[in-house]
């Protein structure tokens, strides 16, 4: 009785699911066709319909839209994608108090650097851009055009979501239209042989 009910709710809400679908589509064309606020509302309507009605978005599909317009992150369209460099530790450097009440700690920030090495960092980035270095502790990032979020993702390829694993999928659904056009194909191959 209980996989009854799960059947039921899967059937019921296939018209939420074709609307998202349109929706996320429809998104994507405009997005193309450089209309990125057109493009960033029906990302967003794409969004809320699923809210509303309590169905959850593919991962796959929420990676390509940005977290704060809803705009389908297109890389060369509407998005820049770019590498991460190596992010440095800031370094905590602890002097040894005369006193033994108190503590100093200085740190060293990125910012308040002087000129030479500003001028040293450019000739560096530079060089490092022509030896970019791409291994699993990389990250990527997609910087949106109509907002300015980044995303980021991590190259790893080790990773996968478990919903994209095969012991995620419990059961597939075939509606009747499906079965139909399943066995018109058997039946089709057996007739050509």
């Amino acid at each position: 009785m209980g996989n009854n009910k799960g059947n039921r709710k899967s059937l019921t809400q296939r018209h939420v699911c074709s609307r998202m679908n349109f929706l996320y589509q429809a998104s994507t064309l405009m997005a193309h066709s450089n209309n990125n606020t057109l493009a960033a509302y029906y990302g967003k309507l794409c969004r809320n319909v699923g809210t509303k009605a309590l169905v959850k978005i593919s991962p796959a599909l929420k990676r390509t839209l940005c977290n704060r317009c809803s705009l389908p992150l297109l890389p060369g369209v509407n998005t820049t994608l770019k590498v991460e460099e190596q992010q440095q530790q800031i370094s905590m450097e602890v002097e040894k108090p005369t006193s033994t009440a108190s503590k100093r700690r200085h740190r060293r920030l990125r910012g308040k650097r002087n000129k030479f090495h500003k001028d040293a960092s450019k000739v560096d980035r530079a060089e490092a851009a022509s030896t970019i270095n791409i291994d699993e502790q990389t990250n990527l990032y997609l910087e949106c055009s109509l907002c300015g979020a980044k995303r980021r993702f991590h190259v790893d390829t080790h990773n996968e979501c478990w919903v994209e694993r095969t012991e995620a999928i419990v059961q597939v659904l075939q509606t009747s239209n499906q079965a139909n056009i399943d066995d018109n194909k058997g039946e089709n191959e057996m007739v050509q042989e």
